[in-house]
């Protein structure tokens, strides 16, 4: 057994105490303007730094900002790679998308590489310093144009699959993470099955956007079908509840609420053994979720939206 997670899995225990609660989020949702909402964020410490001249989106930058930065700072010999890999495919999907459009791009925080060097490979020609998790993606998107007609979709595609191939490559000791990103390539599978079906998209376009490494290897082959045959075809894996579900109901929402709940489950359950590092993937996964449930209470505050619809669509906190 490796002690190499003590100590920062200490630190993180001494942090528990920044994270949202229940009674922070009911502060929150009971905010009856985005100006108090703005007040009771940065009274609970959510995006220090931030600039009052920025408003409610510098909290939200300022925030994602901290997160990853704490995946740089508790990245023990590369135990978080695949997770801050997240923010590199993204800044390549959101660069190329501006530099096909030729308008002005917001990025994600950097990752394992700067943003400035991901905007460089995309751009220049023959570009040698790409990093070999980069290099075939973005070799692949220098191929597409406008005058092809490829759509953010398309982008999305090329730099899920990479993203996901990367992952997998990278995950070949760690049970627990690997078996993180099976669930959620699972979920991202299933919940880009219904929207295509929904959309009346023929199986090659579904098939286009697939990705690789979940065990629903089956979704392919039973696209031309109805939705029922999903739900049987589920009923004797760990997705039978939740498919079963969003089957009957047709809710997506309420799908990826439930996934995301799961996923972080999975990290929440091992969050006190101190020798893992599920507590520091338990923490990190609940900032992110901390700021998607601002992000849904401040919408919900601006839409007018009663707060028992916003609670609907919350997910689950650390504790």
């Amino acid at each position: 057994m490796s002690d190499k997670f003590v100590y920062q899995n200490a630190r993180v225990k001494s942090m528990e105490a920044s994270l949202f609660t229940a009674q922070s989020v009911g502060r929150l949702l009971d905010c009856t303007s985005v100006d108090a909402a703005y007040k009771t964020l940065t009274d609970m410490g959510f995006g220090g730094g931030a600039s009052a001249d920025e408003g409610l989106d510098g909290l939200f930058k300022a925030e994602e900002a901290r997160a990853a930065d704490f995946l740089k700072e508790f990245n023990v010999d590369g135990a978080l790679d695949v997770f801050l890999a997240e923010y590199d495919f993204l800044n390549v999907k959101l660069l190329f998308k501006g530099i096909l459009s030729g308008k002005p791009t917001v990025t994600a925080p950097s990752g394992l590489f700067e943003v400035d060097d991901i905007k460089s490979w995309l751009e220049q020609d023959g570009a040698s310093d790409v990093p070999e998790a980069l290099a075939d993606t973005v070799a692949e998107l220098k191929k597409l144009t406008l005058a092809d007609g490829v759509s953010p979709r398309r982008i999305d595609c090329i730099v899920d699959r990479a993203q996901f191939a990367y992952v997998f490559s990278s995950l070949k000791k760690n049970s627990l993470l690997r078996a993180y990103f099976v669930k959620k390539v699972d979920a991202m599978n299933v919940s880009a099955f219904v929207r295509c079906k929904r959309l009346g998209l023929v199986k090659t376009q579904f098939v286009d956007g697939f990705i690789e490494g979940g065990k629903l290897d089956f979704l392919p082959e039973i696209y031309d079908a109805s939705l029922d045959v999903l739900k049987e075809k589920c009923k004797r894996t760990d997705y039978d509840e939740i498919v079963t579900k969003l089957v009957d109901d047709g809710d997506l929402v309420a799908f990826e609420v439930a996934v995301d709940n799961a996923l972080l489950k999975m990290f929440k359950d091992e969050k006190n053994d101190l020798f893992s590092i599920a507590p520091i993937v338990a923490f990190y996964l609940t900032r992110i979720t901390q700021i998607r449930v601002a992000k849904l209470a401040v919408a919900g505050i601006r839409n007018g939206v009663e707060q028992s619809k916003i609670r609907e669509r919350m997910r689950e906190l650390y504790a």
